[in-house]
């Protein structure tokens, strides 16, 4: 299923975001966000917005994030 429905117009698509947790999508340039930290007990969201590397890949929130892992577990 798409995460995305692209809409043709003059200056390029216009794209209305549908969330999906079949569909990632990836972050586009120059993207600023506030974003959630994992903070070693929950997921807490960012008093500041931040810049979102271009092709950052991003999932419905109502997707389980993926458990944080330890360097010493590896």
């Amino acid at each position: 299923m798409a995460g995305a429905i692209l809409l043709a117009g003059c200056s390029g698509p216009r794209v209305v975001f549908v969330p999906s947790t079949d569909a990632p999508v990836r972050a586009g340039p120059g993207m600023r966000g506030r974003v959630y930290v994992w903070t070693g007990a929950a997921w807490e969201l960012s008093r500041n917005r931040v810049p979102v590397p271009e092709g950052f890949y991003i999932w419905d929130a109502a997707d389980p994030a993926p458990a944080p892992t330890r360097a010493a577990d590896m």
